[in-house]
């Protein structure tokens, strides 16, 4: 338990960084990343939590917390611009021809390379933006069948789809959240 200011600040100078490195590679903004790892730090110091394994804790609420971010953030030009930058093909477009034809390679690729439950779980996902826990009871699985087939499904699409194989997996995330 962290019941002294002093357990409070080992905690903190002994994760911080890690946490810090952490949310910065899954949210790639260091301002972000930063208020991140600080939110998570004060929600566990104002819930005084009982925890055997500190650190544990402390990786899934900042994991939790990157994916409530990226999830809010929307799709918007400067996440073109990376892909831009990672595309060349794609310099003389405008932003919504980019997301067109982005959207459109996704989708047949899709179509074309996932077995027919992962496409379901994926189409569920992420053009009906349903939750993990929604697609579960909707299909008669478990929460981390739905996480897998979406895992797969992100691989199987980066390993297929000229135009996304490299684009990193957040921006990825946010222009899959675009899709509706």
């Amino acid at each position: 338990m962290v019941s002294h200011a002093n357990d409070f600040d080992q905690i903190f100078q002994k994760h911080w960084a890690e946490l810090y490195s952490f949310a910065y590679n899954v949210v790639r903004d260091k301002a972000i990343a930063e208020d991140i790892v600080q939110e998570v730090f004060i929600d566990f110091w104002n819930r005084q939590v009982v925890v055997e394994h500190p650190r544990a804790y402390l990786f899934q609420a900042t994991r939790n917390q990157c994916a409530k971010a990226l999830y809010n953030r929307r799709f918007d030009s400067v996440q073109v611009e990376k892909i831009v930058g990672l595309v060349p093909d794609l310099e003389d477009l405008h932003y919504e021809d980019i997301k067109t034809l982005l959207l459109d390679e996704i989708e047949k690729t899709a179509t074309a390379v996932l077995p027919d439950r992962c496409l379901l779980i994926f189409k569920m996902r992420f053009y009906e933006q349903r939750t993990y826990k929604d697609i579960a009871q909707n299909l008669g699985i478990t929460e981390s069948t739905v996480e897998n087939q979406i895992n797969k499904a992100l691989k199987l699409l980066k390993e297929s789809t000229s135009y996304i194989a490299d684009i990193p997996e957040a921006i990825l995330f946010l222009f899959l959240f675009s899709m509706t």
